[in-house]
């Protein structure tokens, strides 16, 4: 018996050890990794194993050294790991593995968080259409683009559908999609998809959009994390095949314009539709100066597709666009087309005319917002000029995209090219790169001849808020910096031929003095006009003038030695530098040969640079400028609570929060007695809140879901 026992034992130890080493170290990756939803502060990391284990992430600022890490125990073959507590616009190297072991961590194992709204860095953002084909040319194209940002970080990386030939099953993603991507484009670029026909299988009845019933039956849904539930901005979808999202001054908008809503009933192009009402919604609360919309089916293309005739194409064109166009929508991008094309700046061109067919019946004096065939490739040749239009939310005219050769290329159809797009190209594969830099967009086609070296065959620039002219006054020898309102190349024919975006100017005798600056020394695109009137005596010395942090405000403090009819002084503000908007009025000494000290506090400064402009207003009317201070706020973590104009009974709240929070209002009076109570949905940034009280004294109370709270005295006079 004794030797049975042992032998027993030894079996059993053996094969304990062999299930311990294969558990700790049997898995391996299949797919990923790959980035999604990534935010300021927060990003998803997904992978995939062979077996069932933990889930781990380590993660740090620099390659090789993670000193942060967190350990999902949960098992599992689909690894879904969301990560947060991260520094906005920074880059973090990541490992992915188990408690146990390591799965991958090279040192393009890297990703980048959202930039600060306020950024005024260049965003880069890259768009493949109809790319799940594992074709030559995806591979081309993907190495193409490498090839061109070298060692530039890109923002997002968009799908427009199509991802995974020919029916968008699991293992056709897995082949077509992931293993091409898997060592360089996933790993380090946010992923933001949007769905095709192939990825539904050509069946337009398969839902499984929000993971309601039937939950989540398509491979394209199981496959992607999408921001939903508003993480990064726009308005919630709760839909998982259409969402918006926030990059820098950047709303994206991604849609679907193939499948159906999950009673199946309505689509795309049913404005009444849940997709199109959500859209309306969203598009109506969007504040941000740049707007690109992206889905699979163009309204226009001649390629492989034709508007004309295939009626999908002409119920997104008559019915969906024009909510679009009308909400400013700069850019449409789409794919389903296998080529690329690119339209002029269209506007109201919508329905099929007395035409039987819709690209007979294009009228350029008509149909473009420029009336003309003007192609904005800004590269000094005929009619290249920029398109230039003012920031808001109305028809300004949009350019239309169809990029659908980033793996599937080829085809022509019955009346090619369409009269509408400047440029189209059915022959070669590519992909499209977007730079937004301020004010400034420029979209290019890259493509190639002989990969990986880049040929861009196709580009068109933007500018908004431009052609400026200004009136300014000044003093003698009162040095004034003028700066022109766009990012690019510039010409100061009245400053000695300066290439500078400022230049400063110092007038020593008084009269009108008129200053320009263009985008070049000869053709210029776009021209800025500066009118300078310059008197005497100068009305007010302003000996200094400073912006300091001061715990959660900014403080603005200045002195003059000398007031001569001062009627007032003006702050305004400003996230970069350029365009300005009034902070607040303070009254003037009127006449004073004594300094005197003026003081103002910002109570709600914007995460990142803030950028503050001193004014002086005379009895006549008369302005002078100062210059201009700038700060930077780091902000502090959690949420402040700042309460402001208190007159006629009105209490402004100032929120100040560094994510998107649900959160509960109490408001009560100093005998307890509550006042208000309510539920606010805040988003990262400083959010308002008007309250009627009366004189007295009250208590601000803000909690959250997660039981934390902040609290705020209020006294209101």
């Amino acid at each position: 018996m004794k030797t049975t026992f042992t032998s027993i034992n030894r079996l059993f130890l053996i094969v304990f050890l062999s299930l311990f080493f294969y558990t700790s170290t049997g898995q391996t990756l299949t797919r990923g990794p790959y980035l999604q939803v990534g935010t300021q502060d927060s990003i998803t990391i997904r992978w995939r194993t062979n077996t069932a284990c933990n889930s781990k992430i380590t993660w740090g600022t620099s390659f090789g050294t993670y000193p942060n890490s967190y350990v999902d125990p949960a098992t599992t073959t689909e690894h879904i790991i969301r990560i947060g507590g991260l520094n906005a616009d920074t880059k973090y190297w990541y490992t992915i593995g188990t408690s146990t072991s390591s799965l991958q961590s090279a040192n393009t194992n890297y990703f980048l968080t959202l930039p600060l709204e306020n950024s005024s860095r260049m965003l880069r953002f890259m768009a493949l259409g109809d790319c799940g084909n594992a074709s030559v040319n995806q591979i081309a194209v993907k190495n193409t683009f490498l090839n061109y940002i070298g060692s530039n970080n890109v923002d997002a990386l968009l799908l427009l559908g199509d991802n995974a030939y020919n029916s968008g099953l699991d293992a056709e993603f897995q082949t077509n999609f992931f293993d091409i991507y898997k060592d360089d484009l996933l790993r380090n670029i946010k992923l933001y998809p949007a769905p095709g026909n192939h990825d539904y299988g050509n069946n337009s009845a398969n839902t499984g959009k929000t993971g309601t019933t039937p939950a989540l039956s398509m491979p394209y849904h199981l496959n992607f994390s999408v921001p939903m539930s508003g993480e990064i901005g726009g308005v919630p979808s709760g839909a998982k095949n259409y969402y918006s999202y926030d990059i820098g001054n950047v709303h994206l908008i991604s849609l679907d314009s193939y499948g159906k809503d999950d009673a199946n009933t309505t689509a795309l192009y049913d404005t009444a539709g849940a997709q199109a009402t959500w859209l309306k919604a969203d598009l109506a609360s969007n504040t941000k100066k740049w707007t690109i919309a992206y889905f699979h089916h163009p309204p226009y293309t001649k390629n492989s597709h034709n508007s004309d005739t295939e009626m999908d194409l002409v119920a997104v064109r008559e019915k969906f666009v024009r909510i679009l166009e009308r909400n400013g929508v700069d850019i449409i991008l789409c794919g389903h087309s296998h080529g690329y094309e690119r339209s002029y700046l269209l506007k109201q061109y919508y329905n099929t005319y007395a035409s039987p067919l819709l690209e007979t019946g294009f009228n350029a004096s008509i149909h473009t917002a420029t009336g003309n065939t003007q192609n904005a490739k800004y590269d000094g040749t005929a009619n290249a000029c920029p398109y230039t239009y003012n920031a808001g939310n109305f028809n300004h005219g949009t350019v239309y995209v169809v990029s659908g050769s980033a793996g599937a290329l080829g085809g022509t159809t019955a009346g090619y090219p369409h009269n509408c797009m400047y440029y189209a190209n059915p022959t070669n594969g590519g992909c499209t790169y977007i730079e937004v830099d301020s004010n400034r967009l420029t979209l290019k086609f890259i493509s190639y001849t002989t990969a990986p070296t880049p040929v861009i065959r196709d580009q068109f620039t933007i500018f908004k808020d431009v052609n400026k002219s200004q009136n300014i006054n000044a003093g003698i020898n009162e040095p004034i910096v003028l700066t022109a309102s766009w990012r690019g190349n510039y010409y100061w024919p009245n400053n000695g031929g300066a290439t500078t975006q400022s230049v400063t100017i110092n007038n020593p005798v008084t009269g009108n003095f008129d200053y320009t600056v263009t985008d070049g020394a000869t053709g210029s695109c776009i021209q800025d006009a500066f009118h300078v009137t310059v008197s005497t005596p100068i009305p007010v010395i302003l000996t200094d003038f400073n912006a300091t942090i001061n715990k959660e405000e900014v403080w603005l403090n200045w002195t003059t030695s000398q007031e001569q009819q001062n009627n007032y002084f003006s702050i305004e503000k400003s996230i970069d530098g350029i365009h300005f908007n009034f902070l607040e009025k303070i009254s003037g000494s009127r006449n004073s040969t004594t300094n005197k000290h003026y003081k103002l506090v910002d109570p709600a400064p914007m995460l990142g640079y803030n950028y503050y402009r001193l004014s002086q207003t005379n009895m006549d009317g008369h302005t002078q400028f100062f210059e201009t201070k700038s700060v930077k706020y780091n902000g502090k973590p959690g949420f402040s609570i700042t309460a402001i104009n208190n007159s006629n009974n009105v209490v402004e709240l100032l929120i100040k929060t560094d994510r998107n929070e649900q959160v509960a209002l109490t408001i009560t009076d100093m005998l307890g007695k509550k006042i208000s109570v309510e539920k606010l949905s805040l988003f990262a940034g400083v959010n308002k809140k008007s309250i009627g009280l009366q004189s007295g004294v009250y208590v601000a109370d803000l909690g959250t879901r997660q039981g934390q709270r902040w609290i705020k005295k209020i006294l209101v006079q």
